[in-house]
């Protein structure tokens, strides 16, 4: 029998609270059950009966087709069991898991478990989400069991959020997936159930995992009642509030199959919208026009539907969706999927030690001021008459195709340093910036179209003159900031991450990376943003 179990906190002592007030309040939500016969242990089980859904669908056929009359129907159970002083969470179906409280379960206690559990050398499935404002979400899944160095997963830059694989340690089970609930196939009946949790608690509080994955406590949950947690909602409110996109993203709370998805459901307080693309504007839009209260990120619901009408993923609060940073008393949170992180101190002194090491090379390139007036592309011309550089900027480099195509750099020099520039509005733009660098010098290691278009156009601009430096062109990143620190100590922990990754590509390839920052006048940043908050709210 598959199993989805929670766990609840260790200051939960009693049933009481676990299940969320509207689903046993709503018609046809859940009812309680007794069991025929005893069980020989403490627990509380609700069902859900045939809950009837029309398909979404219908709307589209029904006129046309003689199938107004479909419906479909599920039903959901909760099993709440209390074995060796702490209390389980057991749901089937879609219902089943939505109706649990989730702030009063463990974080990663299914992952935690699998860590713990499974064989070193037989992982299925990796799910991880990359650290940045602009998320990348992937399952990776191998046909065999194999190590997770196989899975080709870059560790400093994506996290692990759940894993599959064989288990030898377990006598119940064969294979087991978890991130914060466990799901578990098990060879016992209902009665033995206190033995098969007791086993899982043990592995949920065992630290055998540090030994093959340490790198599960770079982050750290912090508990929803500290001082600092209270602190950091404080800060996250305000940004809501102030209809931020500062260090402010969405992005899915679980991986879904993005064919079955048909419109995503936005609802508060019996208000209701329908969206074909999530985005954080949108969502704004839909709070400035729908929602009066003073809490969106617990009120407003999100939740994927397919075209049956019925839930194609979890019906989320908006809080989970957000995604975020905050530096508050020397240390670096994230928010993610609901939950406060505190960044793992030596893994920031890591990553900051690593981009200490990347070369600034701002005094001798010492580039030009960057008018807030100017566009990017404004900037780039000027600065290339001024300093008689190349102007690469939109001048795309075509890849098999029209439609596949990359921009080699925004300005060369004539010793080839090959520039690319951006303003430091966000970690999502610097993203990018530093993705577009590590491409092209992997397309200048390995496609020989791509170095002789780069020579061409050199050698069109300074004669034939231009010889390829020791260890090939250098990749420099230009970003605009008005602050007056050394670029290292002003970037974003998400973009440190991020630049420490492609930096890390460039070097492999035996080129040399470096930084240079592009002067701004004191503030104009933050004006710039401001106006462009009102005008997206």
């Amino acid at each position: 029998m598959k199993l989805t179990i929670n766990l609840a906190h260790k200051d939960v002592v009693g049933f009481d609270g676990l299940i969320r007030p509207v689903y046993l309040e709503m018609d046809n939500g859940l009812e309680a059950l007794q069991p025929t016969n005893s069980l020989g242990f403490p627990l509380q089980a609700y069902i859900q009966r045939d809950k009837p859904t029309q398909p979404k669908w219908l709307d589209f056929l029904g006129s046309h087709f003689a199938v107004s009359q479909i419906q479909n129907l599920s039903t959901s159970f909760v099993l709440l069991a209390k074995a060796h002083d702490r209390i389980f969470a057991i749901t089937f179906g879609m219902s089943g898991f939505n109706a649990l409280d989730r702030t009063k379960f463990e974080r990663e206690f299914g992952l935690r478990v699998c860590a713990n559990s499974v064989d070193e050398d037989d992982l299925t499935t990796v799910d991880t989400r990359n650290l940045d404002t602009v998320t990348r979400q992937q399952r990776t899944h191998l046909s065999s069991g194999s190590r997770l160095s196989d899975f080709s997963i870059p560790l400093e830059q994506d996290w692990i959020r759940r894993i599959q694989g064989k288990t030898a340690t377990l006598d119940f089970a064969k294979s087991i997936s978890g991130s914060d609930s466990l799901h578990i196939n098990i060879n016992v009946p209902l009665t033995g159930l206190p033995d098969v949790l007791g086993t899982l608690l043990e592995r949920f509080n065992s630290n055998e995992y540090k030994k093959r994955f340490p790198f599960l406590d770079y982050y750290r949950p912090l508990e929803d009642e500290s001082e600092i947690t209270k602190t950091l909602n404080s800060l996250l409110d305000a940004r809501i509030n102030e209809r931020s996109l500062d260090k402010l993203s969405l992005a899915l709370p679980q991986l879904i199959d993005d064919e079955q998805v048909n419109h995503f459901d936005l609802s508060a307080r019996y208000k209701r919208a329908e969206l074909d693309e999530i985005t954080l504007s949108n969502v704004y839009t839909f709070i400035d026009e729908y929602y009066e209260g003073s809490t969106p990120l617990s009120e407003v619901k999100i939740v994927p539907v397919a075209d049956t009408g019925q839930p194609a993923g979890q019906k989320r609060p908006l809080r989970d969706w957000i995604v975020c940073e905050f530096d508050e008393s020397e240390s670096t949170y994230v928010l993610s999927l609901g939950n406060w992180y505190e960044v793992n101190r030596d893994y920031v002194q890591e990553v900051n030690a690593g981009v200490d090491r990347l070369a600034d090379i701002s005094h001798e390139l010492n580039m030009d001021m960057w008018n807030p007036a100017e566009g990017e592309g404004g900037y780039n011309e000027r600065v290339s008459k001024d300093e008689d550089w190349l102007l690469l900027d939109k001048d795309n480099f075509h890849i098999g195709g029209p439609h596949q195509k990359i921009e080699i750099c925004d300005l060369m020099t004539k010793d080839m340093k090959l520039i690319c520039v951006k303003q430091q509005t966000s970690s999502a733009t610097l993203s990018h910036l530093f993705s577009q660098g590590s491409v092209s010098a992997e397309l200048y290691r390995g496609e020989e179209s791509y170095r002789d278009r780069i020579f061409q156009n050199a050698r069109e601009k300074w004669g034939e003159g231009i010889e390829e430096p020791n260890g090939g062109p250098m990749i420099v990143y230009a970003i605009a900031n008005d602050r007056d620190q050394p670029l290292a100590e002003t970037l974003f922990f998400f973009s440190k991450i991020s630049l420490l990754f492609n930096a890390r590509i460039v070097q492999r390839l035996g080129m040399q990376v470096a930084l240079a920052r592009i002067p701004m006048p004191k503030g104009s940043l933050r004006k710039k943003k401001r106006k462009s908050k009102r005008r997206d709210a």
